[in-house]
C-alpha cells in the first residue's frame, strides 16, 4: 500500500482513512475510525500512539478480542499462508517462515501453552525480535496472571502498530545537517555496575528451631568495561540480571553464616567468573529479628523484626578485602542526665543554656576491622556486631553527657576497648529534638512532661574514634 504524507492523512476522509489504516490493528479495522476522529495528528509517532491508546480502550471483552485477532506464530496459518499481508512480512522478518520441523514442533508447543493457560494466542512484535528472543520473553510471560498477560500483549500490540503506521506514513524530509561540531576531548574515568536492591531471605531449616536472614543486597563490579562505554562492546560483560540469578543461587549453600563472609564468597565468584571483572563490591544491609515468646517461652519458627540494622560493605579483587560492618537506625533516647550549656555566644544565638535536656539520636556507626593476616582465622563478623550493639546499649545511659560530641568519644572508646577486632568506627548522630511545649499560654505549668518531637532542622555530629 502506498505511503500518505502526515498532511495527505490529515485531510483523508474517514472511509479514505479507515481503509489505509486498515490493518494496523490485526483484523480490527473499526479501530481505524475511532482514531479518525482524533486528527489532526502533528506527526507520525503521535498517530501510532492513538492506535495503541484504542487498543487500550475497550472494555475487557473487546480486549480479550482484539487479542484473539492476532495469529498463532508460525501456526496453521502460517503454514497454509493465510496470514494477513502485514503477519506475513512480519513473522517472515524473523525468520518464521523458513523453520525446520523441529522448530515448528517447538513453535506448536509454545502455542499451545498460551492457549491452555490464558485462552489467548501469545502476541509478540516480532520484528523487534529473532527466534531466541521470542522464546525467552514467552518463557518470562508464561508466569504471569491472566491480568498481567493481557496487559502484555497489549503492549505488544502497540508496539505492532506503531511499525504498521510507520510504514504507511511519509517521513517528512530529513533537515540538512548542522555543521559538525569537533568533539571534546575525553576519556573514562572510575566506574562500576551491577545489581541493587536484590531482597534476599533465606530460611535455615536444618534444625527443628528455624533461623532466618532477611538482606537487601548490592553488587558493583568493576574492570575492563571500555569498550561497552566507548564504542558499544558488550562482549564479555556479564549482565545484571546474571548478577541477581548469582546471588540467589549462590546464597543457598553460601549464606551460612555473617554476611560479610557471604560479601567475599560473592566477590570471589565475580571476579573468577567475570571475564572483565577485577575487582566487586557487595553491599549489604540486614534486618534484625528475634523470635517472639508467649509465657516466656521463644518460638522455634515465629519472629519480630527489630529496630537496628546490620549494614556491611566488602570488597576486594578476590584474594584481599577490605571489610566494613555497621548499625543503621537505632533510635536511642534518654529523658535526664544531659546537657548544652558554656558553648560560645554571638548576636545569632537564641538557645539557652540548659543542664537538664532529652537527649535523642539515631545511630549510624561503621568500622573497620584490624588488617587480616593471610594465615588467621577470620573475625566472627556476627558476634563482633553484637558486641559493638550491645556496648552502645550500655555506655549511652551510664555518663552524664555535657554534648553528644562526648558521649561520642566515650562510645568509640568503649566500642574499641570491647571488640579487639575493631581498628576504628565512625558515628553520625543527628540530635532528634524534643522541645518543651508551652503549656503556660493555657494556664498549665509543664514540669518537663510534655515535649514536641520536632522534625525541623536539627543539628549533626558526626567523627571517627581510632586506635592511637
Amino acid at each position: 500500500m502506498p505511503t500518505l504524507s502526515l498532511d495527505q492523512i490529515n485531510r483523508l476522509s474517514e472511509s479514505d482513512f479507515q481503509a489505509h489504516f486498515a490493518g494496523v490493528l490485526e483484523h480490527s479495522p473499526q479501530y481505524a475510525a475511532q482514531v479518525a476522529r482524533g486528527r489532526p495528528y502533528p506527526d507520525a509517532e503521535a498517530l501510532a500512539a492513538a492506535f495503541a491508546r484504542a487498543a487500550r480502550g475497550g472494555t475487557p471483552d473487546a480486549q480479550r478480542a482484539l487479542i484473539r485477532a492476532h495469529p498463532d506464530l508460525a501456526g496453521k496459518a502460517a503454514r497454509a499462508g493465510d496470514l494477513t499481508r502485514e503477519s506475513a512480512h512480519e513473522q517472515a522478518s524473523a525468520g518464521l517462515d523458513r523453520l525446520s520441523d523441529a522448530e515448528y514442533a517447538e513453535f506448536h508447543a509454545l502455542n499451545a501453552a498460551y492457549h491452555e493457560k490464558f485462552g489467548l494466542p501469545y502476541v509478540v512484535c516480532v520484528r523487534e525480535h529473532d527466534k531466541a528472543s521470542i522464546f525467552e520473553q514467552a518463557r518470562r510471560r508464561l508466569a504471569h496472571t491472566h491480568e498481567q498477560e493481557v496487559e502484555a500483549a497489549l503492549h505488544e500490540i502497540g508496539r505492532i502498530a506503531r511499525l504498521r503506521v510507520l510504514d504507511l506514513t511519509q517521513q517528512p524530509p530529513a533537515l540538512s545537517p548542522a555543521p559538525e561540531v569537533p568533539m571534546v576531548k575525553v576519556r573514562l574515568g572510575d566506574n562500576n555496575y551491577g545489581k541493587a536492591d536484590v531482597r534476599l531471605f533465606k530460611v535455615f531449616r536444618d534444625q527443628p528451631r528455624h533461623d532466618i536472614k532477611d538482606v537487601q543486597v548490592r553488587v558493583a563490579m568493576q574492570g575492563d568495561f571500555e569498550a561497552a562505554h566507548v564504542s558499544g562492546d558488550n562482549t564479555d560483560l556479564v549482565a545484571t540480571d546474571t548478577v541477581r540469578n548469582t546471588i540467589y543461587a549462590l546464597a543457598r549453600d553460601g549464606l551460612t553464616g555473617s554476611v560479610e563472609a557471604f560479601g567475599k564468597h560473592l566477590i570471589r565468584h565475580f571476579v573468577e567468573r567475570g571475564p572483565r571483572v577485577t575487582h566487586a563490591r557487595a553491599t549489604f544491609v540486614e534486618h534484625t529479628w528475634d523470635r517472639m515468646r508467649s509465657g516466656g517461652e521463644a518460638h522455634d519458627h515465629a519472629f519480630v523484626r527489630q529496630m537496628p540494622k546490620h549494614t556491611a560493605t566488602v570488597s576486594g579483587d578476590g584474594h584481599t578485602f577490605t571489610v566494613e560492618s555497621g548499625i543503621d537506625e537505632l533510635y536511642i533516647l534518654k529523658t535526664t542526665r544531659s546537657g548544652w550549656a558554656g558553648f560560645h555566644r554571638d548576636q545569632f544565638t537564641t538557645l539557652p543554656d540548659t543542664t537538664d535536656r532529652v537527649l535523642a539520636t539515631t545511630v549510624t556507626a561503621r568500622w573497620t576491622y584490624r588488617t587480616e593476616e593471610p594465615d588467621t582465622d577470620e573475625p566472627d563478623y556476627d558476634d563482633v556486631w553484637t558486641r559493638v550493639y550491645q556496648t552502645l546499649l550500655d555506655v549511652f545511659p551510664d555518663h552524664y553527657s555535657h554534648s553528644m560530641q562526648q558521649t561520642l568519644y566515650r562510645l568509640g572508646e568503649a566500642v574499641l576497648t570491647r571488640c579487639d577486632e575493631i581498628d576504628r568506627i565512625h558515628f553520625s548522630f543527628p540530635n532528634r529534638h524534643h522541645i518543651l511545649y508551652p503549656l503556660d499560654r493555657f494556664g498549665m505549668d509543664n514540669p518537663g512532661v510534655i515535649f514536641h518531637a520536632d522534625a525541623e532542622p536539627y543539628g549533626v555530629i558526626e567523627g571517627w574514634v581510632e586506635r592511637a
